[in-house]
């Protein structure tokens, strides 16, 4: 069983972080499924904001990239207003320093934001994220085959983990849709 978080723990990491920007890491990475280091190596010129989509360059066992939505509308507008007057060349996510952020720098974030929203240690991973990403998109109704064209997954068989849900959210499930008698 893959590690996830429920939808208001989302909002307490979310609402744990440090600044805009390490909020605005952490969303996309949420919102659009990415892995830490994609989250890493994008550009400015990477959004298309007229396509609502990332573009992933560096997405890992894809060499041609590919294609991601960006479905919440606040992600998009927040990623708008974070590039103001910046070159399509230069690193969607700065340092503090300057440069381009690091992927252990998006690790701690994540943990420290997951540590103050109260987030037990064995989910304080940002691949947590890409999980609950997963969980989520195909709780709402996403096929499994789009879910794993926006992951990047080879193998449907990868993407079909995150099928299994834990017994809390099978009970919610049951709640929802009780059979009938």
């Amino acid at each position: 069983m893959r590690k996830y978080l429920k939808a208001d723990e989302v909002k307490e990491v979310l609402q744990s972080t440090k600044n805009f920007r390490d909020h605005l890491i952490l969303r996309t990475i949420y919102c659009c499924g990415l892995r830490v280091a994609e989250a890493a190596a994008l550009n400015v010129g990477d959004i298309d904001f007229e396509e609502r989509e990332l573009s992933i360059q560096k997405a890992k066992r894809h060499k041609e990239g590919r294609k991601v939505p960006i479905w919440d509308q606040v992600t998009l507008l927040m990623l708008e207003n974070h590039i103001k007057g910046r070159s399509r060349d230069d690193p969607l996510f700065v340092s503090n320093k300057g440069g381009r952020i690091s992927v252990r720098q998006i690790q701690r974030i994540f943990y420290d934001a997951a540590a103050k929203a109260g987030v037990d240690q064995d989910r304080r991973h940002v691949h947590t994220l890409r999980h609950t990403h997963a969980v989520m998109a195909l709780k709402s109704g996403i096929d499994l085959r789009t879910l794993q064209q926006n992951l990047g997954h080879s193998k449907i068989d990868i993407t079909a983990i995150y099928l299994t849900l834990d017994i809390d959210d099978r009970k919610e499930e049951y709640e929802n849709h009780p059979l009938p008698i």
